[in-house]
C-alpha cells in the first residue's frame, strides 16, 4: 500500500520504514525515531536508527555502519580526476590555492546522510546527554573514596551503546510533565523542570542561574510594558528640564547648585535602582531554590552520576596538554599527498626553552582538591553565581556539591497515575449529582471524596518510592533496612496521608465529630468493604491500632479495571459492539467453537465467523486446532478461539503507537503545507496580507485543524500511557 503522506514522511537513510510502506514492523520504534527527529533533527535521528536496527553497538561500529550507509560509491576513475585536478589548480585565483573536495555523502545533511565521524559522535553525546542510551562496558578503574568506577577518559575504556526506545517516545510528553509539576508545586518548579527536560541534565546551579535568566527576561518585559504604558519619569527639575530644552524654551539658565542637586538626585536614583534590583534577585533567586528543594524533596527530579567527573574532566585536560601535536609541545613535519594522506611524519626535538617553559606553568598550577565520596562532580565552577552557591550551601546534604539533576519520569508517571485513578474511582463510587443532591444515607456522605483519598494515597506512595528519603532524613540505612522499607511501598496510616489530602476533603472532616484522622480511618474501612471494583485493602485491623489502621490502595485491580474499559471501547469502535462482546465472553469461557461463540453472543453463526476472521487478522483473537487424527484432516479438526491477555495488549498498544504516528505526520504535513500561513501570523503586525476577510477564514481554518490534531495526540496519548506506561 503507497504511503499517504508522500514526501511528508522523514525518515533516515538507516530507518526501517521505507516511503512506500504504511504499516511500520514496529510502530514503536518508528514512533520514537519520528520523535527524536522533531527534537533534535535528522542527524541524531540517523544516529538512534542504526542504534535500533543493528542493537548494541560501540562509537566506532556505530561510526562504521552510518558511513558505509551514507557514503556514495567512490570509483577510481572519479578519485583519478579529482586528483588531476587538485596538481593543477596550484595559485589559482578561481579556487585560491584549494583543494577540490567532493561530497560524498549520497543525500543531504537534512535527509540524515552523515559521513563525518564528528558528527556521529556529537549525535551520541546528544542522545547521551538526554538519558536516551543506555552505556554498558568499560575499562581501566580508578578509585574514588573508596569506590571502585570505571574511567570514561582513559583511552582502555570499551563502551556500548543502546538506543531506549520507550524513553525517546516521552519526548511528546514533555509538556505534560511541565504543566503537571506546574499545578501541583509552583510556577517556578515548572521553570525548573522546562530547563532540565531542554537541557537533559544538568547541575544545580547551572539550572538555578539558567531558570533565573529566563524569569529576568520575563520581568524585563513586563517593566518595558509598564513603561510604555505609564507616564513620564518624575522627579526632574524644571530648571533643568527646560536647559534640556533648549535655548529657545527659557532664557533663564540654570544655576550650578541645581545642576549639582539634579546630578547627585540622579546618582542617589540609580544606587536605589541597583539597590532594588539586588534585592529582586535575591528574592527570586530564593524563590528559586525553595522550589528546587521542593522538587528533589518530592523526587520530581533526581540526582544521577555524571557521564565525568570534575577531576576526569581535568586529568583529561591535562593529557591534552602533555601531549606532543605540535603545538603544546613537539613539532612535526607532516607531507600529505594528493589524496589528503599522512605520507611521512618526523618528530622534532623540543627546545629546551618550550621544555623549561612547560615545566614552569606545571609547577604553578597547584592541584585542586576534589570533594568527598558525596560530591557527584568534584569541586565548584568558578563561574557559578556567588549568590546561587550561597543559597545552596545549606542544602548541602540534600543537593551534594557538583551534583547533576535531570527530571524523574517515574515520579510524574505515578504521580499522572493516582490523579487518574482517582477520577476512576470518582466517577464509579462518588458520581457528580452526589455534590450537587443531598444524600440520605451517611454513607453515600462518606463516598463524596473518595477519589481525592485514593489520590493522596497514591501519592504518598510516589513519594515513598521515589523521594530520597536518605538524604532528607539522614538515614544510614543497611541493605536488609532498605529492603524492608521498599516491601513497605504503599502502605500507609490515615495520619500519613492527611497532609496530601485535598482542602474540600479536610474541611469536610475537620467539622464531624472525632475529628480528622478518625473520620479518615472511617471512611477507608468503609472503602474497603467496596469490591466492584476494590479500592482499600485493610493490610493490618483498624480496630485497636494506634494510628488508625494500616491500608493500601488495590492499584492493580483498578489499572485492570481502566485497561479493560479503554480496551472495550477500541474494539466497539473499530469492529463494534458484537466484536467487543466476543472478545468479553472468550475472556471469560476461554477455548470456544465458533458456534458456541455465536450462541452466546446472540448472532448468527456466519456473522461471528465473519467478525472472528477479522478479530483474527488484527492480531485480538487466536485460533488453536486440534487435529483428532494423524492424517491432520481439515474437515475432521475442531477449530477453538480463545484470547491471549497479553498478545491482545500488546496488538492494542501497537495500534495506538501506529494511530500516534500517523497523526504527527498528519501535522507535519498540514504545517508544511500551511508555512505560508503561519509566516504571514507572524508578520501580521507590519503587512496587511491578512486583512482580507478570505484569508483571515482561511488561517482561522488551519488554526483549528491543527488544534483538533493536537487534542487528538493528547487523548492518544493518554491512552497509550494508562496502557503501557503505568
Amino acid at each position: 500500500m503507497p504511503n499517504a503522506f508522500g514526501g511528508f514522511l522523514h525518515i533516515s537513510p538507516l530507518s526501517n520504514l521505507s516511503s512506500s510502506t504504511s504499516t511500520p514492523p514496529s510502530p514503536s520504534a518508528t514512533l520514537s525515531s519520528n520523535c527524536i527527529r522533531d527534537y533534535f533533527g535528522p542527524i541524531v535521528q540517523t544516529v538512534a536508527d542504526c542504534l535500533i536496527s543493528k542493537g548494541s553497538l560501540s562509537l566506532s561500529e556505530l561510526i562504521h555502519y552510518i558511513t558505509s550507509t551514507c557514503v556514495r560509491d567512490w570509483n577510481v576513475e572519479r578519485e583519478r580526476l579529482v586528483g588531476r585536478l587538485n596538481s593543477t589548480i596550484g595559485n589559482n585565483a578561481y579556487y585560491q590555492g584549494k583543494k577540490v573536495h567532493m561530497n560524498k555523502a549520497r543525500g543531504s545533511e537534512g535527509s540524515g546522510f552523515v559521513t563525518e565521524a564528528t558528527h556521529v559522535r556529537a549525535a551520541l553525546l546528544v542522545l547521551l546527554q538526554h538519558s536516551l542510551v543506555g552505556v554498558s562496558g568499560g575499562g581501566k578503574n580508578r578509585e574514588e573514596g573508596g569506590v571502585s568506577r570505571a574511567d570514561p577518559t582513559s583511552g582502555q575504556s570499551h563502551y556500548n551503546y543502546t538506543f531506549l526506545v520507550d524513553r525517546a517516545r516521552l519526548l511528546m510528553r514533555y509538556p505534560r510533565y511541565v504543566e503537571h509539576v506546574r499545578e501541583v508545586v509552583d510556577e517556578n518548579a515548572g521553570h525548573i523542570v522546562e530547563t532540565l527536560l531542554i537541557h537533559g541534565r544538568m547541575r544545580a546551579e547551572d539550572a538555578v542561574a539558567a531558570v533565573w535568566e529566563v524569569v529576568k527576561q520575563g520581568m524585563e518585559v513586563d517593566a518595558d510594558d509598564g513603561e510604555e504604558s505609564g507616564k513620564d519619569k518624575p522627579g526632574k527639575s524644571s530648571a533643568v528640564a527646560a536647559a534640556s530644552a533648549g535655548d529657545d524654551s527659557n532664557d533663564d539658565e540654570p544655576s550650578m547648585e541645581e545642576i549639582e542637586a539634579f546630578f547627585s538626585n540622579e546618582k542617589a536614583e540609580k544606587t536605589l535602582n541597583n539597590h532594588n534590583k539586588d534585592s529582586v534577585k535575591q528574592q527570586v533567586l530564593k524563590d528559586i531554590v525553595a522550589s528546587f528543594r521542593k522538587l528533589t524533596e518530592a523526587g520530581y527530579i533526581e540526582a544521577i552520576k555524571p557521564i565525568a567527573t570534575a577531576q576526569e574532566m581535568q586529568d583529561l585536560h591535562l593529557k591534552e596538554k602533555d601531549v606532543d601535536d605540535g603545538i603544546n609541545g613537539g613539532e612535526f613535519e607532516i607531507d600529505i599527498d594528493e589524496h589528503g594522506t599522512l605520507v611521512d611524519k618526523k618528530k622534532r626535538k623540543r627546545s629546551k626553552s618550550i621544555d623549561g617553559g612547560k615545566q614552569s606553568k606545571k609547577s604553578k598550577v597547584a592541584p585542586q582538591e576534589s570533594g568527598n565520596a558525596n560530591d557527584f562532580g568534584g569541586p565548584q565552577c568558578n563561574s557559578d553565581d556567588p549568590a546561587i552557591v550561597a543559597l545552596l550551601e545549606p542544602l548541602r546534604k540534600l543537593i551534594p556539591l557538583g551534583s547533576v539533576y535531570r527530571v524523574n519520569t517515574g515520579m510524574c508517571h505515578a504521580s499522572l497515575k493516582s490523579m487518574i485513578l482517582g477520577r476512576l474511582v470518582q466517577e464509579f463510587y462518588a458520581p457528580q449529582q452526589y455534590a450537587n443532591v443531598k444524600s440520605k444515607s451517611k454513607e453515600d456522605d462518606n463516598l463524596l471524596h473518595v477519589g481525592g483519598i485514593v489520590t493522596a494515597a497514591l501519592t504518598f506512595a510516589a513519594r515513598q518510592e521515589h523521594a530520597p528519603l536518605e538524604q532528607i532524613l539522614g538515614l544510614e540505612e543497611s541493605e536488609e533496612d532498605k529492603h524492608r522499607r521498599m516491601a513497605e511501598w504503599g502502605a500507609f496510616t490515615p495520619s500519613e496521608i492527611a497532609p496530601y489530602l485535598p482542602a474540600d476533603a479536610t474541611k469536610a472532616m475537620h467539622s464531624k465529630v472525632g475529628g480528622p484522622i478518625q473520620n479518615l480511618s472511617a471512611m477507608l474501612i468503609r472503602m474497603s468493604q467496596l469490591q466492584y471494583p476494590p479500592i482499600v485493602v485493610q493490610v493490618e485491623d483498624a480496630s485497636g491500632h494506634p494510628n488508625g489502621g494500616k491500608f493500601e490502595i488495590c492499584t492493580r485491580q483498578l489499572m485492570q479495571r481502566l485497561r479493560d474499559r479503554i480496551i472495550h471501547r477500541i474494539l466497539t469502535t473499530r469492529h463494534g459492539l458484537v466484536a467487543a462482546r466476543i472478545v468479553s465472553i472468550l475472556q471469560v469461557k476461554g477455548h470456544m467453537e465458533s458456534d458456541a461463540i455465536a450462541e452466546d453472543a446472540m448472532v448468527p453463526a456466519k456473522e461471528a465467523r465473519e467478525i472472528l476472521h477479522r478479530l483474527h487478522r488484527d492480531q485480538y483473537v487466536d485460533l488453536f486446532d486440534m487435529h483428532m487424527t494423524k492424517t491432520h484432516n481439515s474437515g475432521t479438526a475442531i477449530y477453538l478461539w480463545h484470547v491471549v491477555d497479553d498478545r491482545l495488549l500488546r496488538a492494542m498498544v501497537n495500534d495506538v503507537h501506529l494511530a500516534i504516528l500517523h497523526l504527527r505526520l498528519r501535522r507535519q504535513h498540514e504545517v508544511e503545507v500551511g508555512k505560508d500561513w503561519m509566516d504571514r501570523a507572524k508578520e501580521a503586525g507590519a503587512t496587511e496580507e491578512n486583512a482580507h476577510e478570505e484569508d483571515q477564514k482561511r488561517y482561522h481554518k488551519f488554526c483549528k485543524g491543527l488544534e483538533r490534531l493536537d487534542c487528538a495526540l493528547l487523548q492518544l496519548d493518554e491512552t497509550l500511557m494508562v496502557l503501557k506506561d503505568l
